[in-house]
């Protein structure tokens, strides 16, 4: 809660005016903050020593990782940092092999296509949005059931334990007004043939290893007690949180955290529209800095284009874009945006095959690409730097 006013307060910070508004925090968002009023924009610096300094983004479209056309391939390493990695399948074919990773749990949100994926808890099938949650040492096997070179699993590893976002927004009163965790589906054993010799992929202190066994480890286990440990969920379980002034920030999408807020894993759908009119409501968000890094994916929108992927490091303001308040037209109708959060406490990195496939602009891009704007709606200033003309 705001407890000191210092200066010129021109607007509310809800609201839109002449400024620059920028939020910092700390603890993500989860500590003390500040909200400033600026005559120019943080995010916009004329030149940097070092591309980490500053945000960047790729076309997760144009990249291929071995998976794809090689059925003993991996998916492409895309970020890592301490306790946290990013990876990008494109499997087209069923893995030969079960696979083990005992270095780190996992959360595979299924971006593209669909699948089964066999685990030694049972079998689930898995689609577009659905996320799983596998822990470390879990034995599973996928298997793509579309064919059409488009299949897109990013794989979220990290070495926090993965808690449900659930006592957060209990702690807030939600009750059973926002997530509705009984929605999420846990493996039941298939019984059935346990199969042959199988090997089985072990990832191991950043190694990949292997043993045999004499069956299939997905296919003996006749039935189980327990807590839900492997589990799926849909993205689209998660409804846009919004206020009647507009904007909240990317916690109020939260369905996984780490256990000690090393990670946030956040689902943004089209938050409702503000009802109260400029200069104290809008639409968009400011400026903002904290000391988590932030991994961004449009996974659906009919503005911004889909499958890109960016990192908002912890190291400048990240651009923000507010407009006045409008209403929607009625009928009321469903609008499909959804974007993918992972923030994370350490830093993040992109790897060398994800650096060679940054977008050359960032300045530019993050408006274009992030943020679904035209050309024309990007400052002046900015395109005349990048020598972008009009459109």
């Amino acid at each position: 809660m705001a407890s000191i006013r210092k200066g010129k307060i021109p607007y509310a910070p809800s609201g839109t005016g002449d400024y620059t508004e920028e939020i910092y925090s700390l603890k993500g968002f989860f500590g003390e903050w500040a909200h400033l009023y600026r005559r120019e924009n943080l995010a916009h610096p004329l030149r940097w020593s070092d591309e980490r300094l500053m945000y960047s983004g790729l076309d997760s479209g144009a990249l291929r990782a071995s998976d794809a056309t090689d059925p003993r391939g991996e998916p492409l390493r895309l970020m890592e940092g301490e306790g946290h990695a990013v990876s990008l399948s494109q499997r087209a074919a069923p893995m030969p092999f079960a696979e083990k990773n005992v270095d780190a749990h996992q959360i595979r949100f299924y971006h593209r296509g669909s699948f089964r994926l066999e685990t030694e808890l049972g079998p689930l099938e898995v689609e577009e949005g659905d996320f799983v949650v596998i822990p470390r040492g879990l034995i599973y096997r996928e298997t793509p059931l579309s064919d059409d070179g488009s299949n897109a699993v990013f794989v979220f590893e990290t070495t926090a334990s993965i808690c449900l976002a659930k006592s957060m927004w209990d702690g807030v009163g939600y009750a059973s007004l926002f997530i509705d965790y009984s929605a999420m589906e846990v493996p039941e054993p298939a019984g059935g043939d346990i199969g042959g010799e199988t090997e089985v992929r072990v990832r191991c202190d950043g190694e990949l290893h292997s043993m045999a066994y004499s069956h299939d480890p997905c296919r003996d286990v006749v039935g189980w007690i327990g807590d839900p440990l492997l589990f799926k969920m849909s993205i689209w379980a998660v409804p846009g949180a919004g206020t009647s002034r507009g904007h909240l920030t990317p916690p109020a999408g939260c369905i996984l955290l780490g256990e000690n807020k090393e990670f946030f894993f956040n689902a943004l759908a089209m938050q409702p529209f503000p009802n109260t009119p400029s200069p104290n409501g809008s639409i968009g968000a400011p400026s903002h800095l904290n000391d988590y890094d932030e991994l961004w994916l449009t996974h659906r929108s009919r503005i911004a284009p889909e499958d890109h992927l960016w990192l908002l490091p912890r190291t400048l303001p990240h651009p923000g874009f507010k407009m006045p308040t409008v209403y929607p037209p009625n009928p009321v109708r469903e609008i499909r945006e959804m974007r993918l959060n992972f923030d994370t406490q350490t830093p993040l990195r992109w790897t060398e095959e994800a650096r060679a496939a940054l977008f050359d602009d960032p300045l530019v891009a993050q408006y274009t690409s992030f943020m679904g704007l035209p050309l024309e709606a990007v400052p002046a200033h900015l395109r005349e730097r990048s020598g972008s003309e009009e459109t």
